[in-house]
């Protein structure tokens, strides 16, 4: 009894994991410029490659200075070569600081997740 028991908590232990990982949701892969990272040269543009495909549609990022300033940017797009990958064109080069991305995306399957990162502009 015990043993039977036993087998039918690790099949539904099991069952459960495959559920969580069948429905998982998006992350951010890498970003350009990098999180947590040091860009060397005057970004004109932010990248975000994330593990499934985005709806630019229903997704957002918004980029503030060290002063929690907002830096004007254009519409948000999908990349016309990798629907996982969103990018935003700033409307001037960055200049030397820490800034901070704040982003929103929905995914092809309606998930919505969110986050923020940080990188620095050295010049």
């Amino acid at each position: 009894m015990f043993k039977k028991t036993s087998t039918a908590v690790g099949a539904l232990f099991a069952a459960c994991l495959f559920a969580t990982s069948a429905h998982a949701h998006p992350t951010l892969k890498f970003a350009s410029p990098p999180v947590d990272g040091t860009a060397a040269a005057a970004p004109t543009e932010i990248r975000l490659n994330f593990s499934e495909a985005v709806i630019s549609k229903f997704s957002s990022v918004e980029l503030r200075d060290q002063s929690g300033i907002k830096v004007a940017t254009g519409k948000v797009a999908t990349d016309a070569k990798d629907e996982k990958q969103l990018v935003v064109l700033l409307q001037a080069p960055l200049k030397a600081g820490t800034y901070t991305v704040k982003w929103v995306v929905v995914t092809a399957d309606t998930h919505r997740v969110n986050g923020t990162y940080s990188f620095k502009v050295a010049l």
